[in-house]
């Protein structure tokens, strides 16, 4: 199935990120409210039959128009388990602090308390990977994963939070301080683990 192609011409590559670059640009220059599928195909030059068959929704295409249709793994390269927890801190703020998610957020919350599916594939296809990551082949199995997600849903609870509400206390010492209270949970629950064990 997979190597399976369909007749006709080859799919343009070219295309998906033209209309990505556009629906950036046209979420910080009109919001997300005011944005149609419709004008992304007329500023793109691309039918909207070629839109539909792509994306099955504004909310599918503007989500991965931020985020890619797969998560960006090369930050952890190389990285330790406080590494990776230093990094979701620090990638969950660069991604809150960019205009065109910012102008995103709300219609995407609603688009996804309306949206299960969407809602889901969501959590799974950028957390599992990382998650996996995180969990590597050692012991520790599912308090693993736990601590992973748990990680994953303070530090962009925490980015989504500061960039919207208390914009006030968006700081570089506040993040450091959030992702030092990150790793130190982490961390020190081992230790009691290794004490208690």
């Amino acid at each position: 199935m997979a190597g399976a192609r369909p007749a006709g011409r080859p799919r343009d590559a070219s295309i998906e990120q033209r209309v990505f670059a556009v629906t950036r640009e046209l979420l910080v220059e009109i919001g997300w409210d005011d944005l149609s599928m419709r004008q992304i195909a007329a500023r793109t030059r691309v039918s909207r039959s070629s839109l539909n068959r792509r994306w099955s929704s504004k909310a599918e295409l503007v989500l991965h128009a931020i985020l890619g249709a797969t998560p960006d793994l090369a930050p952890f390269a190389g990285t330790d388990r406080l590494g990776w927890i230093d990094w979701v801190v620090r990638g969950s703020r660069e991604l809150f602090a960019r205009a065109e998610v910012r102008a995103a957020v709300p219609g995407l919350l609603l688009a996804m308390s309306q949206n299960d599916e969407l809602r889901r594939q969501l959590w799974s296809t950028f957390s599992g990977p990382a998650v996996a990551l995180f969990a590597g082949d050692r012991a520790g199995g599912p308090d693993h994963e736990r601590d992973a997600r748990a990680v994953m849903a303070m530090a962009a609870g925490a980015a989504l939070f500061l960039t919207t509400v208390a914009v006030e206390d968006d700081t570089d010492e506040l993040h450091a301080r959030i992702s030092r209270i990150l790793t130190d949970g982490v961390s020190g629950e081992r230790r009691d683990d290794g004490l208690n064990g």
